[in-house]
């Protein structure tokens, strides 16, 4: 089915790669267990060097956040999410068939069309799915969530050799309790299956992916695209679906076989006012039911196994020879008596004293486990050292040897080194230990084993400037972290010297941009505003701290992992800023929008009017904004459109815009 892999993540063996594109990867797998073999699954997960790219994790969280309550035969199921290796993952059903573009493109390549009757069933089953997704209720406190997929296309509705038709891929999926999916992007989906809604930044309901499924239905019974154009231009497609009351033309036009009745149906799924659709996924779904019994009264879903068994068999049979081979290589690895490294050993004065002996590793008890994890199932994990970092080959004093999660506030206290200065504590979120996936419904728990420690210590090793640490008083480093050494340079000067190795240029994108009287500085070291960047050392603790007159301080500390650059030359990271006085900005476009904020006045969110500007994207709701006059210029550079628009802000004030834009002159 794809590349082999044969590579074990966590407790699962990957097996194939089915596909990768984006900033993901998805596998086929089965457990890493010797009765492992009797299920296959699918395992979806962020590549390497993605874990950072705040927006995509949101989609990937949302994936999670949107399907783990869903039980539905026309839905993939999930099993299980967590980390491992440092990569977010989702374990989900794994659906032996084909997809619906597939389907399409081998009735094409015998020159034939997809039949009537199985093009029905098979979105008369997704609507019935899409039903369920857009009336799912909150389990605990009954709440609807108004879930709707936004991603409809035959790429994303799968059908197995048994003849089930299944949606998948709610990872762009718009619930009531997701605002981060609407604020994300001008357009989410793919171009030529959007709703003229969709298009236009309007609020969407269930009634977009009925458009969207009459798309699908119409190219199944037709072999070809309904919203194309010559070297897939973007804005025409973007134009045909907004004039598709006129553009779009019956199936029958292109397949005679199809009834005026089916017709009417497709139609009124792609009636540009949502209002003339169908209400619900669940009347389009009966609508469909009731046609197709009336049309094809034999039918049995049956028919569509056969069919598909047939249409793919030189495939299923090359597949089952593959699936043989690489289960069992996995159970000839599995079968392997590996030993196992023994926790490594650092000779002082003679004696062996193991390594995790110098380390200090606090986990509360009070606090679950996880960098990466869905909003209400977990929070994070400390791990303290010592103020000086970990020092190398130096004996432990008595009382801080072991590990402090084993020490009662006698003999030293949890969490001091020999008595000495309590150790600072570096959250979970920007300090990421080796971790490993659990169960108890996706909360995370952590193993510091050999390995983990060993990651320990090298976070806290060589310093930056080349030199190790031989004790508190050698390796001077400003603020104890280990960021800018003795003859190190400051500022902008470090990002233009030389670099150095395991360092990386880190841009900081301030938020909002410009602004007078900001100042910035890392491990002390001072960063220019107007042009914040510098070079930091991978994998040691850093302190960013910011201020801005108008704002609040901010101090974040925050590591920049090699596993996460893999290899870049350069890394950006946000700074959001906010404001001590303020008030509330909500503005609706039509269509959606780049907002280009420009400050009028010195108050204005701190940017001065030669300031860069800052750019949001709408809708934008309840968006906080300092007090202040602002120039705002709508526009959507795909359309060609844009409007201008001056707002005055006032503290604990709202204000709401609803803009419609116009063709730029």
């Amino acid at each position: 089915m794809g590349e082999e892999v044969l590579k074990k993540f966590g407790k699962y063996f990957l097996l194939d790669r089915i596909a990768q594109g984006g900033m993901a990867e998805i596998y086929r797998a089965r457990l890493a267990a010797s009765d492992g073999a009797g299920r296959l699954l699918v395992i979806k997960r962020v590549m390497a060097g993605y874990g950072t790219n705040a927006e995509f994790l949101e989609m990937f969280k949302s994936e999670i956040k949107v399907t783990m309550g869903f039980n539905h035969p026309n839905i993939v199921q999930l099993y299980d999410f967590g980390e491992e290796q440092g990569q977010p993952y989702i374990a989900m059903e794994f659906v032996d068939g084909r997809n619906v573009r597939q389907f399409i493109s081998r009735f094409a390549e015998q020159k034939q069309l997809f039949p009537i009757e199985f093009a029905v069933w098979v979105v008369e089953q997704c609507a019935a799915g899409l039903h369920y997704a857009h009336s799912f209720k909150d389990k605990i406190t009954g709440d609807p969530l108004s879930i709707v997929h936004r991603d409809i296309s035959p790429q994303n509705i799968l059908i197995s050799y048994e003849g089930n038709a299944k949606v998948i891929d709610f990872g762009i999926a718009k619930a009531a309790t997701n605002s981060e999916a609407t604020r994300a992007g001008v357009i989410k989906g793919k171009p030529s299956y959007l709703s003229p809604e969709q298009i236009s930044g309007e609020v969407l309901d269930g009634r977009s992916d009925m458009f969207a499924l009459g798309i699908v239905l119409w190219e199944m019974l037709t072999g070809r695209k309904l919203f194309a154009a010559p070297g897939e231009n973007e804005f025409a497609v973007l134009k045909l679906i907004e004039s598709c009351q006129t553009y779009v033309k019956p199936p029958s036009t292109y397949n005679p076989e199809v009834p005026k009745d089916l017709d009417y149906i497709v139609l009124k799924c792609l009636a540009k006012q949502r209002d003339k659709r169908f209400a619900t996924a669940e009347e389009l779904q009966r609508t469909l039911h009731k046609f197709l019994y009336a049309y094809s009264p034999d039918f049995s879903p049956s028919d569509l196994a056969y069919c598909a068994k047939d249409l793919f068999k030189n495939d299923i049979v090359e597949d089952r020879k593959k699936l043989q081979k690489l289960n069992g290589k996995v159970e000839q690895l599995m079968s392997t008596d590996i030993p196992e490294m023994p926790a490594p050993v650092e000779e002082h004065h003679g004696a062996p004293v193991k390594k995790e002996d110098t380390t200090t590793v606090v986990h509360s008890p009070k606090k679950p486990v996880s960098t990466f994890g869905v909003e209400g199932l977990n929070t994070k994990v400390e791990i303290e050292m010592p103020a000086g970092g970990i020092q190398r080959g130096n004996t432990p004093s008595p009382g801080s040897r072991g590990h402090a999660s084993q020490r009662g506030p006698s003999g030293g206290g949890a969490g001091r080194a020999g008595g000495g200065a309590p150790h600072p504590t570096i959250p979970q979120s920007q300090v990421a230990p080796r971790r490993k996936s659990g169960g108890g419904g996706g909360l995370f728990k952590v193993g510091v084993a050999a390995a983990g420690i060993l990651a320990v210590l090298a976070l806290f090793g060589p310093d930056f400037g080349g030199k190790s640490r031989q004790g508190n008083q050698n390796g001077a480093h400003q603020n104890g972290r280990g960021m800018a050494s003795q003859g190190q340079p400051h500022g902008n000067h470090a990002a233009k010297a030389a670099p150095a190795a395991n360092t990386v240029l880190l841009k900081l994108r301030l938020v909002p941009s410009g602004g007078t009287g900001t100042q910035l500085a890392i491990n002390g070291v001072a960063v220019n505003p107007s042009e914040p960047m510098i070079r930091v050392p991978l994998d040691q603790p850093l302190e960013l701290v910011a201020e801005r007159p108008g704002f609040r301080l901010l101090k974040r500390e925050f590591v920049v992992e090699s596993r996460q650059v893999n290899g870049l030359e350069e890394w950006e990271m946000d700074v959001q800023l906010t404001p001590v006085r303020f008030g509330f900005l909500t503005i609706h476009t039509t269509p959606s929008a780049n907002a280009v904020v420009r400050g009028m006045d010195e108050n204005s969110r701190g940017l001065a009017s030669d300031a860069a500007p800052w750019t949001l994207r709408t809708p934008i709701e309840n968006e906080k904004f300092p007090v202040g006059v602002y120039n705002i210029v709508l526009e959507n550079t795909v359309l060609g459109m844009e409007k201008v628009v001056n707002v005055t802000i006032e503290e604990g004030r709202a204000v709401s815009l609803s803009e419609r834009l116009e063709i730029k002159r």
